[in-house]
């Protein structure tokens, strides 16, 4: 018979409860372990290969850091293909059989959504992802759960500020018929009346082969000065935005943090020419190329050109990977602070400490100290891309929500 973590702690303390002995202290164990979910195949694979060489980093860094009082961490990762069942299942075995799982990182709004009911008593462990869902900002309904930013909410918010900023006066919202697609809108309505900015056209398209033509003719129909593009990833955005311009559009683009993706925007302007230019959109983070108040991105920085010399990560790191390492520093911190308290890495106790964090510096992520409040963190800036140099470039300070 297997007897594993779980299994042992409960039959030794029936076993002390009967001879009458105190219980034993726990043990440190050997390590601790992280695992997650990643699309390392189906539509978004090319995400998940690019994160998961970042998990790896993230576990030699941190062990050479002293891992998690002093306790080296292991970073496991399996294929979701991007399907929440899947990613379920996976977070159900590695719950089965790492007896130290302390932190797990899953890839989708679905997954998070679909886990939540699951994260309690024995079965709950701290939980970062992919997704900056509004409804995972919630530590009374998901405790263990958070964002590892500003929720898409907040990312509207940032950017309907910056266009009132600049004087506009209408916007158009374009997003994918998904949930992750309608998550801000009502909110977007609604910050968008304060600020007095008419929304002047709201249009739902597929979130992958959407009719550009179509889509095109209504903005243009609606003159909006500036138009905001939610749900997407990879080949819609920048389609809609090369439609535009082809039919002599001046309208503004921006953009959420999933399609502030550098790689994506060089290959574009590469392939169809400079269109993108002035492209605008919210970004919690620093971009990996910019290092010169941030400290953990030039440890980073040294590692990648030491390991991944030759790959696409030796001189810089994705958005997408960037999102998934803050998420892991984030828990990590919260870990740490339970281990020097001299506490069991609980969920429970992770949960408290991730919930107290305040002030923080996270060593470049974001440009100011920031602070968890409700299980997030509100705060990124606009930034500009510009064809001429392929880099997205700061276009406002750091706004917080």
């Amino acid at each position: 018979m297997k007897l594993n973590r779980r299994s042992f702690l409960a039959t030794g303390a029936a076993a002390t409860g009967v001879i009458g002995l105190p219980a034993i202290v726990k043990a440190q164990p050997k390590e601790y372990v992280v695992a997650q979910s990643l699309p390392m195949t189906g539509p978004f694979a090319t995400a998940g290969q690019l994160v998961s060489p970042a998990s790896k980093m993230f576990e030699a860094i941190t062990n050479a850091e002293g891992g998690i009082g002093g306790v080296p961490i292991r970073v496991e990762v399996e294929d979701s293909g991007y399907v929440p069942q899947r990613a379920l299942a996976n977070y159900q075995r590695a719950l089965a059989t790492e007896d130290n799982l302390v932190m797990y990182f899953g890839d989708s709004t679905g997954f998070m959504k679909l886990v939540a009911p699951e994260l309690k008593g024995k079965n709950a462990t701290l939980m970062g992802s992919t997704s900056f869902a509004t409804e995972l900002a919630n530590p009374e309904k998901n405790p263990y759960q958070y964002v590892a930013g500003p929720t898409y909410e907040d990312q509207f918010d940032i950017l309907l500020q910056n266009i009132a900023n600049e004087g506009g006066s209408t916007v158009a919202f374009i997003y994918s018929n998904t949930e992750f697609g309608r998550d801000p809108l009502a909110h977007g309505r609604q910050k968008a009346e304060e600020l007095g900015i008419e929304v002047v056209l709201e249009e739902s398209t597929k979130a992958e082969g959407a009719d550009i033509p179509t889509h095109v003719t209504k903005l243009a129909q609606s003159n909006a000065e500036y138009c905001i593009l939610q749900g997407y990833v990879t080949g819609v955005w920048p389609q809609l935005i090369g439609g535009a311009r082809q039919l002599g559009l001046q309208t503004k683009f921006m953009g959420t943090f999933w399609g502030m993706e550098k790689l994506i925007a060089d290959r574009v302007t590469a392939e169809a020419g400079p269109f993108l230019e002035g492209y605008l959109g919210v970004m919690p983070y620093r971009y990996s190329y910019d290092q010169e108040d941030a400290p953990r991105y030039r440890t980073y920085a040294a590692f990648q050109k030491e390991h991944f010399a030759g790959t696409p990560l030796e001189n810089y790191m994705p958005t997408w990977g960037i999102e998934a390492l803050c998420s892991m520093e984030i828990g990590l911190e919260a870990l740490r602070r339970v281990a020097n308290k001299g506490l069991e890495l609980t969920a429970d106790n992770a949960a408290e400490e991730l919930a107290g964090i305040q002030d923080w510096d996270s060593g470049g992520f974001f440009g100011p100290n920031v602070s968890m409040v409700s299980n997030k963190i509100g705060t990124g800036r606009v930034y500009q891309y510009s064809t001429e140099s392929g880099l997205f470039e700061p276009r406002s300070d750091w706004l917080s929500v």
